[in-house]
């Protein structure tokens, strides 16, 4: 149940979002993106569940915050840094835009047609699939397991990310898979319309947690 409360919340807050820029496709685009970037936050409920149930223990949503009122500094720290690599790449994608098209069509059905029906429009394309890929794959190597040590050790961001690394660059074509199930699993979640992000979140949350007990031994 806990699983299913937090992904019902990855879903509505990807609502919202498509509903606040709902008239600017390139913008849709941009904060689904961004959404991928910081979605892993969402999961450190059902990492703290995996935790609990780990020890033979009952889990229940309100004890789920816990793992949040522990460790504010060292969870603020690490949001303000995928909010960095988020605004970063938002900008970039704003220059990338004002460079490729002169001026943005305007009509939500305009817009679409014109990102991929036009020379400018797959070139942008190209440009933002290759950067987002970039963006992602630093947030990847830097917090594969960070969010599940904080929960588990309640740690400091900095052990996170260089056991992070040490990970995936000691397992890199278990890495390559585990990164493409994420890819793969979470566009169909968007393939839904969302609403299969409701249980994928908690599959990918417990798996997660369980990759971590394999690969960091201490």
């Amino acid at each position: 149940m806990p699983g299913l409360i937090y992904g019902l919340l990855v879903v509505l807050l990807g609502y919202a979002i498509l509903w606040g820029v709902r008239a600017e496709p390139f913008l849709v685009l941009t904060f689904l993106a961004g959404f991928l970037l910081v979605g892993p936050l969402a999961a450190m409920g059902i990492y703290e569940s995996s935790r609990l149930l780990e020890q033979g223990r009952s889990v229940s949503f309100m004890q789920t915050w816990r793992v949040w009122r522990e460790n504010p500094i060292v969870i603020g720290l690490y949001i303000a840094f995928l909010s960095v690599v988020m605004i970063a790449w938002i900008r970039f994608t704003s220059l990338m835009l004002a460079l490729f098209f002169d001026r943005l069509p305007a009509g939500l059905q305009t817009s679409w047609t014109s990102l991929f029906s036009t020379v400018e429009g797959l070139g942008f394309l190209g440009i933002f699939m290759a950067s987002g890929a970039l963006a992602a794959l630093l947030v990847f190597m830097t917090g594969v397991v960070t969010l599940p040590m904080i929960t588990d050790r309640r740690g400091e961001i900095i052990d996170g990310v260089v056991t992070s690394v040490r990970v995936v660059l000691q397992n890199p074509a278990a890495m390559a898979i585990w990164a493409g199930l994420l890819v793969v699993l979470t566009a169909f979640g968007f393939a839904t319309l969302m609403l299969g992000l409701m249980v994928i979140l908690p599959i990918l949350g417990h798996a997660t947690w369980h990759a971590y007990r394999e690969l960091v031994h201490w």
